[in-house]
């Protein structure tokens, strides 16, 4: 209702972003994120893995679990399948929402601080990201 009122018919305000014109060269099933991801398709995970990460570092281990795995898949459905990098980040991804889930399940069954997950048990370690592979 305060769309129409301070904008008319909603596709009056909505065709003002390239997003949501027909010719926008959407690519499979990616997930819509922001603006800001839509603008850029062909790196748009980065921006996703650093939401993840930011949640992952406020210790949102489900919900960073959650965005690094539709990074993973947002990632695999526009890597060349041929190039060792794009593999390997692929992998480094998995193993962040492996590894953040682990995380959530702990938090979740209280357990002690001895039974916490680290990075190492999941072949990640500290101040590595998808970027470095």
């Amino acid at each position: 209702m305060l769309i129409k009122e301070h904008f008319g018919d909603p596709g009056a305000l909505t065709r003002q972003f390239p997003y949501m014109k027909a010719t926008f060269p959407w690519k499979g099933d990616d997930f819509i994120i922001t603006p800001q991801v839509l603008a850029n398709p062909d790196n748009g995970y980065h921006g996703v893995e650093r939401l993840a990460m930011a949640y992952h570092q406020a210790g949102a281990w489900q919900l960073a679990g959650e965005y690094w795995l539709i990074a993973a898949g947002w990632r695999r459905n526009r890597m060349d399948a041929s190039d060792e990098r794009h593999v390997a980040a692929l992998q480094f991804v998995l193993r962040h929402v492996e590894y953040n889930r682990a995380l959530a399940e702990w938090k979740k069954k209280k357990r002690s601080r001895s039974a916490m997950p680290y990075p190492e048990q999941f072949g990640l370690s500290d101040g590595m990201s998808p970027h470095d592979t």
